[in-house]
């Protein structure tokens, strides 16, 4: 039969995991040069990080994606308050080095966040993975920067059967934290800089727990910066080009799992299948790179989900969960795919992008064409870890891809002196 959704915490393990070990890794990467994107600096090159403490307001909006945040709630009103705070530490290369020349202004960081909505979604307080870099140079001590935030987020009023019913945006206690943001940053002096931008975040908990709509917000940033460590006042490398790169292929194979759960809406009611089953799957990515930001190539996608193409039955009652749902041959929940892929890479981090379609059991759910946005964070120079979620056709979700990688191929660049 079919079952109501009930509340209760649904934390994604495998997510704290994987940021855990991320967070820990990245001091230690500090030290090191970025794999595979870097010469041996010169003799004029410092060993000195540079390090900042920043702190963001972000005064924004929810953006109504759903009747919920439009007025289907118990107040009858339009949800709109948005009012943020973001507490930031990250660290940047030396400035004489070769990945500053390169990866201009980069710095990558973790931070933390509070948000103020709507009591009936919640007070979340988030912890974050954060990169950014310049965009452009628009003065000597003004430029266009970016900056994403990964990370999650705690402390949601989740749905609820009978305390919190209308709330079919949030479905756990604890979700994903998705952020861009595109900002001016002017220096004011060797130490400070002054930061006025714009952005938007995304809160969903991966399909892991239904029912889940996920949250869409926009707001303006406002925020300095305190440096510690920077020895100028201006944008270095305005007008200097950076030295060839080494156009090699590199082979990622990526292993994944997660779990999933299944459900729905019978009208505006929702319902979901007991239980939570596994996803597993694989990548097989070769990428050529083109420059030192983009490597563009293709990947080899194997799935096995168990919650796919599952059929009513009638006269059928499943021993375990008492529903009429129908599991098919492990075949039939199995396929095979290829998609065309992009990768931004920066140090420490690649942001992979992927549309593909499947040839092999295109059946059901494994039909259209899918999406796939992952992040894969360096640990070694042959070992990474994988972050991503799946789409069918640019709107149905399908299920995270938490898992590890290993990089074969040349890794290393050789840049030709100047």
């Amino acid at each position: 039969s079919r079952r109501l959704a009930e509340a209760y915490t649904s934390h994604p393990y495998y997510i704290c995991i994987l940021l855990a070990i991320a967070c820990i890794a990245l001091p230690v990467k500090a030290t090191e040069q970025a794999p595979e994107q870097t010469e041996v600096a010169d003799s004029t090159t410092t060993s000195h990080y540079i390090h900042q403490i920043a702190i963001d307001a972000m005064p924004g909006l929810i953006l109504h994606t759903n009747e919920f945040l439009r007025g289907s709630n118990p107040e009858v009103r339009t949800m709109n308050h948005n009012m943020g705070l973001r507490l930031k530490y990250a660290f940047s290369a030396p400035e004489q080095s070769k990945e500053a020349q390169i990866f201009r202004d980069a710095y990558q960081g973790i931070g933390i966040g509070y948000n103020d909505f709507n009591h009936q979604l919640g007070n979340p307080l988030s912890v974050f993975l954060l990169q950014g870099a310049r965009i452009a140079s628009l003065s000597n001590h003004l430029s266009l920067n970016y900056e994403w935030n990964l990370g999650l987020a705690f402390g949601w009023h989740p749905y609820n059967e009978e305390s919190n019913p209308d709330n079919k945006v949030i479905g756990s206690k604890v979700t994903a934290y998705i952020g861009l943001d595109f900002y001016l940053r002017w220096i004011l002096s060797r130490h400070v800089d002054l930061n006025i931008g714009i952005g938007a975040a995304h809160y969903s908990n991966g399909n892991t727990q239904y029912p889940n709509l996920g949250l869409n917000t926009a707001f303006v940033n406002i925020g300095a910066a305190y440096y510690i460590g920077r020895k100028s006042d201006h944008l270095l490398y305005r007008h200097q080009t950076v030295s060839p790169v080494s156009h090699n292929i590199t082979y990622d194979l990526i292993m994944y799992g997660a779990w999933r759960q299944r459900g729905g809406y019978d009208g505006d009611y929702p319902f979901l299948l007991e239980g939570k089953t596994a996803v597993v799957g694989f990548n097989f990515n070769p990428m050529y790179r083109l420059n030192h930001w983009l490597k563009l190539g293709a990947s080899l996608d194997g799935t096995y989900d168990r919650t796919a193409n599952l059929y009513y039955d009638v006269d059928y009652i499943d021993p375990k969960y008492n529903d009429q749902y129908r599991r098919p041959s492990t075949a039939k929940q199995m396929t095979l795919g290829m998609s065309a892929r992009a990768e931004f890479t920066m140090p420490y981090f690649a942001i992979n992008f992927g549309i593909g379609k499947n040839f092999l059991n295109t059946e059901g759910e494994f039909g259209g064409m899918y999406e796939v946005l992952a992040l894969k964070i360096n640990i070694t120079q042959r070992s990474l870890l994988h972050i991503g979620y799946s789409l069918n056709n640019f709107h149905t979700p399908k299920h995270l891809m938490l898992g590890v990688g290993w990089r074969f191929g040349k890794i290393s660049t050789n840049h030709s002196k100047r």
